[in-house]
């Protein structure tokens, strides 16, 4: 039997971190259930909601979080499909991993074996930052599985992002090593910047950054310009003006020019977690993106 490898500090930190997605999952707007999707990697923990035999989208959330960052979202998504939102194998959720994740292809594997659990056929993808990644390489390593793609500040991706690393990577390792609550959320108010945070979210936040680390060991890539030509999946990038990983009309420049077809914006008001700062109007677009019918 395999055995758990804890991303959490001690027995009680991850108790802690538990009270704190519960109380996330209390916010839930609509009626949903906990799934536990087997993969060689791990169990893989997800939040179920809208009528089944709706069209699947399925949402992969940033790094350092989980499935609940997308509760502001959900609602809206759930009205028209039937909405997966994914703890990410290796992050501090309610995932446990028992095989650590090197390599990207590894990652292609798990969400393979994902769709599998949850008997979807394909699917619309979301995801923000890590998450947003994540959606880009299924699109580019599972194409058969990918219907559509919505990308809200992928890591890397398009461009590098030399400020993350020197801001928030690097500052969060060191922190959570010493153990320095200080110079662990250091670098998530630098990418947060000024935007209001409710007491709830900033909880759950600063214990799934203090209370566990990733257990993954994979930077995010910058893509080739021949993996950005082969995508065929349509697909719709939005990028914060507050961000600050790296330039969003640079991004959007290399990503317009070299993946076919695909439609970006940047999101006036909005940080890197767009979905949460700017709520109504990125929840507008992604649906209109994913209701216009796919051309032959």
């Amino acid at each position: 039997m395999s055995k758990n490898i804890s991303v959490f500090r001690t027995p009680e930190s991850k108790a802690g971190f538990y009270a704190a997605y519960e109380a996330m999952l209390k916010r839930w707007p609509v009626p949903y259930e906990e799934l536990y999707i087997p993969t060689r990697f791990g169990e893989t923990h997800v939040i179920a909601s809208g009528y089944q035999g709706a069209p699947a989208l399925v949402l992969f959330h940033s790094a350092g979080s989980g499935a609940v960052q997308w509760f502001r979202n959900v609602g809206s998504f759930s009205r028209r499909y039937r909405t997966y939102c994914v703890d990410v194998i290796g992050e501090v959720n309610k995932s446990s991993t028992t095989w650590k994740i090197t390599q990207r292809l590894e990652f292609v594997e798990w969400m393979e074996a994902l769709f599998n659990g949850l008997q979807i056929e394909s699917a619309g993808l979301v995801g923000n930052s890590f998450g947003g990644m994540l959606a880009f390489t299924a699109a580019l390593y599972l194409p058969g599985r990918v219907r559509k793609v919505v990308l809200i500040s992928p890591a890397a991706t398009f461009v590098q992002m030399w400020a993350f690393y020197t801001h928030l990577a690097f500052p969060y390792k060191f922190g959570y090593t010493i153990g320095s609550e200080r110079i662990i959320m250091s670098g998530f108010n630098w990418l947060w910047q000024d935007f209001p945070r409710d007491a709830i979210a900033t909880h759950y936040t600063r214990l799934s950054k203090t209370n566990g680390f990733p257990s993954y060991q994979l930077a995010p890539p910058v893509f080739s310009d021949e993996e950005l030509r082969k995508i065929r999946s349509p697909m719709l990038l939005l990028i914060g003006d507050h961000e600050v990983i790296y330039n969003p009309r640079r991004a959007i420049r290399r990503a317009t020019r070299l993946v076919p077809g695909l439609k970006a914006e940047i999101i006036p008001n909005a940080n890197h977690n767009a979905q949460v700062t700017a709520p109504d109007l990125v929840n507008q677009k992604i649906l209109n993106f994913l209701d216009c019918p796919v051309p032959d």
